[in-house]
């Protein structure tokens, strides 16, 4: 799915709004005009029905951090990925169907690793891993999850959707600090997506993304789409919902946080942990990319 299908006229937008905005919403919509963005702009948009206001995400991202804090997991295993998530992904028609994909985007491979030097293996391992190879982009807009987080700081907001305080002052104290931390983090981002979306023409609220505003088959950050979005369809524009932009992006990412030739693994699974902090998702990468890597001298080719 290209991002200029989801191009709608401003009339059409119009007429999905609300009476008014929200009202965490109109603060924000506030506070990004005293930003540089137009006014009206953001009153249309936050007004819209498709961008609802949900506390629960800042939520979930403040019981991860939790998590990490006060009860960090042990370093995983091959039967630790086995048993997760990840596991799916090494199962033999996935890996097949993975492998597939490197065949019929062997091109867009090549050239990543011609000028970022990473594998085109673990550049389809982070494309498999984040959205099986661009098959699932998000079910909600991003600006929604983005905006729900900028807007929902105050601890009081988040509370009743937390799981993870125990009931322990401590960590009421941490939540505290990082639903602040993470309310301005999510802010950025948003004007990043409004950026992103204004300079291509995009209907923002159009945008799918993850539960916390990751877009594209890559999954990127808003704000580092300007840093590392790469163009590898060589059309002079950046489609991270198009599968050559979205594989070089990746490569430029990778080599833009270290990766070079001659690493060791404990160096690669560094950089790879960039991509997304979490040991489990360094090793499921890892391990991806060397089952596709034996595949591929198995068959000789790409």
């Amino acid at each position: 799915m290209a991002v200029l299908l989801l191009l709608l006229p401003f009339s059409l937008r119009l007429a999905a709004a609300r009476d008014d905005i929200p009202g965490p919403f109109a603060a924000l919509s506030g506070r990004l005009a005293a930003d540089g963005f137009d006014a009206a702009a953001m009153s249309a948009l936050f007004s819209r029905v498709e961008v609802r206001f949900d506390p629960s995400i800042l939520a979930q991202k403040v019981d991860l951090m939790l998590v990490k804090e006060f009860e960090p997991p042990k370093a995983p295993g091959a039967k630790t990925l086995a048993q997760s998530s990840y596991g799916q992904f090494l199962r033999p028609w996935i890996l097949a169907w993975a492998y597939s994909f490197m065949e019929e985007n062997r091109r867009t491979l090549a050239k990543g690793e011609a000028a970022y030097r990473v594998p085109g293996e673990v550049q389809t391992a982070i494309l498999l891993v984040e959205t099986r190879l661009g098959s699932y982009t998000g079910s909600r807009p991003a600006v929604a999850s983005l905006a729900s987080m900028a807007a929902s700081g105050s601890i009081g907001t988040i509370q009743p959707y937390l799981k993870m305080l125990r009931g322990q002052p401590d960590r009421l104290a941490f939540a505290e600090g990082a639903a602040r931390e993470k309310a301005q983090w999510a802010y950025d981002e948003l004007k990043a997506l409004l950026v992103y979306a204004k300079a291509g023409g995009v209907d923002p609220a159009g945008i799918p993304g993850s539960v916390f505003g990751a877009i594209g088959f890559c999954q990127f950050m808003p704000s580092n789409i300007a840093r590392y979005a790469a163009d590898g369809k060589g059309d002079g524009r950046i489609d991270l919902f198009d599968v050559r932009d979205a594989l070089y992006s990746v490569a430029s990412y990778l080599s833009g946080h270290g990766w070079r030739e001659g690493m060791s693994p404990e160096e690669q699974r560094q950089v790879i942990y960039s991509y997304n902090h979490s040991d489990l998702y360094a090793l499921a990468v890892m391990t991806i990319a060397e089952r596709l890597r034996e595949l591929r001298a198995k068959h000789g080719r790409f």
